[in-house]
């Protein structure tokens, strides 16, 4: 390059790396003023996770098709950065690098050419999805096409220019570029072939750094900032919620300020896939709230709130408040609108309550998601501040509230009665059996709800059967206020926790089986963080183990042709989808077809998030829309493994007019496969 245009290219990437710096520099003081999170534990695991999910592309593959190209298009880029080294060398310095580097030069020359050609693949292949066979989850915008089309540029101009470049000094040059060679074939060593080279040298280039400074604001700035979401993410995503400090003066979060710098890192990361739509109870059912719209409306409030009002904790105007009211009545929800209509300064809230009250926690968006984008903690934080700091909160969940609180348990009836259901089964108390080997926690469901207590019953027979020692705490057990946390009542929560752990620890339990996934997921994923370590089972767990080691035999033909129905609690947040499974294999005349959306991609039945004790008022309700896809198996039973599950599941059918198709409890048709 002659010397004119070597300067010329120092001003330009010196200006184009500053416009870079200055908006990184932007984004990073954006995310300094969140809240503090420590994320720097476990760096073994965290790189594990970085190579799996960031360059092994694990949860994109689920998607065959959408994976496969983006897999090309992923490791494409990898490859290529090294030949965009090498043009920016070359740019500064006059000096070729590929060259400089001899054989492995000349091998790498042939691998770019490939990865380039397979990156054009994959953008004919991410076009033709848009074009031909776009998924409802899937937005055709303006930022998608422009990062495909610049993508397509990137490999289409360097083609060009190796070309050219080739063909300029053939035949004494030796290229294993064999694309770029068969582009050579068609030019000249002329003038027009020169130009063509610096034009597409400079075209090159200059897609490549306008690309690098559009990313940061696009929905493709997650290019840069995936690495470092998926390395700082929680190490045990979805199990369990932050404890709050009840001694602190803000509850929640109203302001953009009351979320941690990796909350807001998620804002940016998040590249509008909607993957997290496909099983999302609340999006498939027409309701508010869409994870990825709620992400954006974050991420687009963060764009508007200004860093010295973040950093001056000034008071939020009306119009500018995080948190708005309901959703106006004739606004109309359905699962193609690209956006939400509820933005910053709409109706005086970026986010409205219907939005925030509407999540189930089921996780799905977060399983969902291949960049570990966390949705549920930023919803709670919302709730709590609705709920501890204004006292506003859905009129249901007052009952719900006032019954954990005065009789320890959401149906508000008396403590006295919680251990009717075991009269005349000869149920051992704690206080009676205290070398017991397992408390039995029965929950409120599995003590006041009459399906609950047909479990309660089951699991007491089968364990009997086996010959188990276990007791059970009776009128000392309490709700543990699962549902009160999600719905953002930490403090009672945290009131019933200590209360709960003090009563456990006086009894000196060691080993806990329960047959609610809701409690099972808080005594051992959540009381560890307030002191409560104990070993915790799922009923399904332990009566699956006993069934495999011969001490509870199932020989009894029970005909069922049933599907099964994965709680969230106990398939995607714990990873326990095999244990009831193994039990209704080893049931004689059992039969299980099983429902599209199952396993760890199980689709909620709308009861989590405490939604088991609110009125559905928009959209399709939950629970019909599960039984719906239960009914497209042809199965005459529902089993399931939590009680909330079976009420809703019971409920729906009965609302539907298939009172006929029954709802059981797996351990239910355990027990009646005992001899």
């Amino acid at each position: 390059m002659k010397p004119l245009e070597i300067a010329l290219f120092w001003v330009f990437v010196a200006g184009a790396m500053a416009f870079f710096g200055w908006t990184i520099r932007q984004r990073i003081a954006t995310l300094k003023a969140g809240l503090p999170d420590p994320r720097l534990d476990r760096p073994l695991e965290r790189l594990k996770g970085v190579l799996v999910l960031v360059f092994g592309q694990q949860r994109l593959l689920r998607d065959p098709y959408a994976g496969f190209y983006h897999v090309l298009i992923f490791y494409g880029f990898c490859v290529l950065s090294l030949r965009s080294l090498g043009l920016i060398l070359e740019g500064l310095f006059n000096w070729h690098m590929t060259e400089a580097l001899g054989r492995f030069g000349l091998v790498y020359q042939g691998t770019k050419d490939l990865f380039e050609l397979l990156v054009l693949v994959g953008i004919s292949l991410a076009m033709a999805r848009r074009l031909f066979a776009k998924p409802w989850r899937v937005e055709n915008s303006k930022d998608a096409w422009a990062t495909l089309s610049l993508i397509a540029g990137l490999m289409i101009t360097d083609l060009l220019a190796d070309g050219a470049f080739i063909a300029l000094h053939a035949p004494g040059w030796r290229s294993w570029a064999f694309a770029s060679n068969a582009v050579a074939g068609l030019m000249g060593h002329g003038t027009g072939t020169l130009v063509l080279y610096k034009s597409m040298w400079w075209a090159h280039l200059a897609i490549l750094f306008g690309f690098l400074n559009f990313l940061p604001y696009s929905k493709h700035f997650h290019v840069l900032t995936s690495v470092f979401n998926v390395y700082f993410r929680a190490l045990e995503p979805h199990k369990n919620l932050k404890p709050m400090d009840l001694e602190a003066d803000h509850f929640g979060a109203n302001r953009i300020q009351d979320f941690t710098w990796k909350q807001m890192l998620d804002f940016y990361t998040c590249v509008e896939c909607g993957r997290c739509l496909e099983a999302c109870p609340t999006t498939v059912t027409g309701k508010p709230l869409r994870p990825k719209n709620f992400g954006n409306d974050l991420r687009h409030y963060l764009s508007a709130t200004q860093l010295e009002d973040m950093a001056q904790d000034k008071p939020v105007p009306e119009d500018r408040k995080l948190i708005g009211g309901p959703i106006p009545e004739g606004s109309v929800w359905n699962l193609n609108q690209d956006h939400s209509p509820w933005t910053a300064g709409q109706l005086g809230g970026a986010i409205s309550s219907d939005t925030i009250w509407a999540c189930t926690t089921c996780g799905y968006c977060e399983w969902a998601c291949p960049l570990e984008i966390s949705f549920v903690d930023k919803l709670v934080q919302m709730r709590r501040y609705l709920t501890l700091e204004e006292s506003d909160f859905p009129a249901e969940a007052q009952i719900a509230f006032k019954g954990m609180e005065r009789q320890g348990n959401p149906w508000n009836l008396a403590q006295a009665d919680r251990a009717k259901w075991s009269e005349g089964l000869d149920v051992p108390s704690l206080a009676d059996k205290p070398a017991a080997e397992y408390l039995f926690w029965v929950g409120c469901a599995g003590s006041y709800d009459a399906a609950g207590q047909r479990v309660s019953k089951s699991l007491v027979k089968l364990l009997k059967a086996a010959d188990v020692s276990f007791a059970i705490l009776g009128t000392e057990e309490s709700c543990t206020c699962e549902s009160a946390r999600r719905l953002g009542n930490e403090y009672l929560f945290q009131s019933a926790t200590e209360a709960n752990i003090e009563v456990l620890k006086g009894h000196g339990v060691k080993k806990i089986v329960t047959t609610c996934p809701h409690c099972f997921n808080t005594l051992k994923n959540e009381y560890p963080d307030f002191g409560g370590h104990f070993d915790v089972v799922h009923g399904n767990e332990l009566v699956s183990e006993l069934v495999s080691k011969g001490r509870i035999k199932l020989e009894q033909t029970v005909e069922a042709d049933l599907t099964y129905h994965d709680p969230c609690y106990l398939s995607r947040y714990n990873g326990q989808v095999d244990a009831p499974r193994a039990i209704l294999d080893a049931i004689p005349g059992v039969k299980v077809t099983e429902m599209e959306k199952h396993g760890e991609a199980t689709q909620c039945c709308g009861a989590g998030g405490g939604r088991m004790w609110l009125e559905e008022k928009l959209g399709t309700r939950v629970n019909h829309a599960r039984f719906e896809q239960a009914l497209e198996t042809k199965a005459t039973t529902v089993a399931v493994g939590c009680p909330f599950c079976n009420v809703m599941l019971n409920n729906a059918a009965g609302e539907t007019g298939h009172e006929s198709i029954q709802t059981k409890d797996v351990l239910e048709l355990a027990a009646l496969a005992l001899k």
